[in-house]
């Protein structure tokens, strides 16, 4: 194949077949009873496909090639100081550097939405945002926290 595509079965009333659908080429798909078959057939049509898009001065997309990233591990991050005082405190208080401190509350709140992505439900919100809201009132800051949930479009 010479552009990325999506490899999938599908059912139309009793036949299940495969599928493999150009993620570039509009149109472009192939089918068959085994998912190499559905490849094989994305080949050929890719080579239909452009030779008339050619014919008929249609762009053709350039090849895409998805590259490896590499993660060092290291990240620039801004923050409050408020936020930076309360988790420097925190660490303090576990006896941990703030570098773990801010890991473990990373890794617990990617392990809390790759369990919503997971959960069959999907009736619960993904995340939730908290503002704050600083009313002044003679002099005296009152702070109120306001939670909104995000909503599913449907």
């Amino acid at each position: 194949m010479l552009y990325e595509a999506n490899i999938y079965q599908m059912k139309v009333e009793e036949h299940t077949f495969w599928v493999a659908e150009s993620k570039v080429l509009k149109g472009c798909v192939g089918q068959g009873n085994s998912s190499d078959e559905a490849i094989k057939e994305l080949e050929e049509n890719e080579k239909e496909w452009i030779n008339t898009a050619r014919e008929f001065n249609i762009p053709i997309p350039p090849n895409s090639v998805k590259r490896e990233k590499n993660y060092s591990g290291k990240i620039t991050l801004r923050m409050s100081p408020y936020i930076h005082k309360r988790a420097s405190e925190y660490a303090e208080t576990l006896d941990i550097s703030l570098n773990q401190y801010i890991n473990d509350a990373l890794s617990e709140y990617n392990e809390k939405i790759y369990h919503s992505f997971n959960d069959s439900s999907h009736n619960q919100s993904l995340m939730t945002s908290n503002i704050i809201d600083f009313n002044y009132t003679k002099s005296k800051p009152v702070s109120i926290i306001t939670q909104f949930n995000d909503v599913e479009e449907k």
